[in-house]
C-alpha cells in the first residue's frame, strides 16, 4: 500500500475498471442491503422553491450557478433520504437546500470563498427551515463542515491524515466528507427520536462514512487527480496495478460489509434511514453527470 513517502502513480485513470467495480458494488447492494431507495418526489413548484433558495443564497458570493448543477447536487438528497420514512417535507426542502450551497462552497475556488457573507446565509436557511432547536444542530453542522473545509484545504494535517492508512482517512473525512453535516441537518425529517441521538452525537455519521466516501472516491478519482486533491483512498493504492488494486478494493469492499453488518443491529427505523443512505449515494454517483468526465458541467471548478 502507498504511504505519505510513496510516490503515487497517478497517470491510469479509474475509467478502465469502471465497468468490473461497479458491478462488484452492486452485488454487495442489493445481497447485502434489505431494499433498494427510493427517489424522493418534489412538485415542480417545490422543486422551483429550492432552486430559488440556493440562487439567493449565493448570490453574496457572486457566483450564478444553473439550474442543471443545482438538480444535480439536489439529487443525491431525493436518493440518499430514506423516502418511507419522511414526516416534514419543509427540513427536506431546507436539506436540498443546504446540501446544494455547501456542494457549490466545496466546489468553488478556494480564494473566492468569504465566511462573512456566506455564513449568514446558511444561518437564514436554518432559521426559516427547521424548530429553533433543530436550526442550532443544523446550522452548526454546516458552519463546521465549511470552516473544517477552509482550515484543511492545503494543510500538512490533511497530507498526512490523507496519506498514511485508510483508517486516519476515514477519520478524517466523517467531517470533511459532510457526512456529520448531512446527518445533523437531516434527523428533522424522520421526527424519529433513536435516529435523532445518533445523529446529534455523531454515531451515524461514523457507521455511514466509510461507505459513502469508499463510492464517492472509486467515481470522483478521475476528477480529483486532474485537480491536485489528496482526498481520495484510492490515492493509498496504485490504480494501475492489477493485483495490489483488487487487493486494495476488496478490503474497502469488506469495510462496507462490516458497517453494513452493524448497522443492521440498530432498530429498524435508523437501520433504513442509515442504509438507504449509502445505497441512495450509490444510486445517484452512477446514475449522475457529475462523475460522467473529469471536467463537465456540473462538476467544474466554480471561478
Amino acid at each position: 500500500m502507498t504511504t505519505a513517502s510513496t510516490p503515487v502513480n497517478t497517470t491510469v485513470g479509474m475509467m478502465p475498471r469502471w465497468e468490473a467495480s461497479t458491478r462488484r458494488f452492486q452485488e454487495v447492494f442489493t445481497r447485502d442491503f434489505p431494499s433498494a431507495p427510493r427517489m424522493c418526489p418534489l412538485s415542480a413548484q417545490e422543486l422551483r422553491e429550492v432552486i430559488d433558495a440556493c440562487n439567493e443564497a449565493v448570490a453574496p458570493l457572486g457566483k450564478t450557478i444553473s439550474d442543471e448543477r443545482w438538480i444535480s447536487y439536489m439529487d443525491v438528497v431525493r436518493w440518499s433520504q430514506s423516502a418511507r420514512h419522511i414526516k416534514d417535507m419543509e427540513a427536506f426542502k431546507a436539506v436540498c437546500i443546504l446540501n446544494c450551497v455547501t456542494f457549490v462552497w466545496d466546489d468553488m475556488d478556494p480564494a473566492l470563498h468569504d465566511f462573512d457573507a456566506f455564513l449568514p446565509q446558511i444561518r437564514r436557511i436554518c432559521e426559516k427551515y427547521y424548530t429553533e432547536q433543530d436550526a442550532w444542530f443544523a446550522y452548526e453542522a454546516a458552519r463546521a463542515f465549511v470552516v473544517s473545509d477552509n482550515m484543511f484545504r492545503d494543510s500538512d494535517t490533511k497530507k498526512a491524515l490523507c496519506a498514511t492508512s485508510p483508517e486516519q482517512y476515514f477519520r478524517f473525512r466523517v467531517t470533511d466528507v459532510g457526512v456529520d453535516f448531512w446527518m445533523k441537518m437531516s434527523y428533522q425529517i424522520y421526527g424519529h427520536a433513536p435516529f435523532s441521538e445518533h445523529a446529534k452525537t455523531g454515531l451515524a455519521a461514523r457507521m455511514t462514512t466509510r461507505g459513502l466516501a469508499i463510492v464517492n472516491d472509486f467515481y470522483s478519482y478521475d476528477r480529483e487527480v486532474a485537480l491536485g486533491q489528496v482526498t481520495n483512498c484510492f490515492l493509498l493504492c496504485d490504480v494501475g496495478d492489477d493485483e495490489e488494486f483488487q487487493a486494495f478494493f476488496d478490503a474497502r469492499l469488506a469495510d462496507i460489509e462490516e458497517d453494513v453488518r452493524c448497522i443492521k443491529t440498530f432498530d429498524p427505523v435508523t437501520r433504513d434511514i442509515m442504509l438507504d443512505l449509502i445505497y441512495g449515494n450509490f444510486v445517484w454517483t452512477t446514475g449522475n453527470k457529475r462523475y460522467k468526465a473529469a471536467v463537465n458541467s456540473v462538476n467544474s471548478r466554480i471561478r
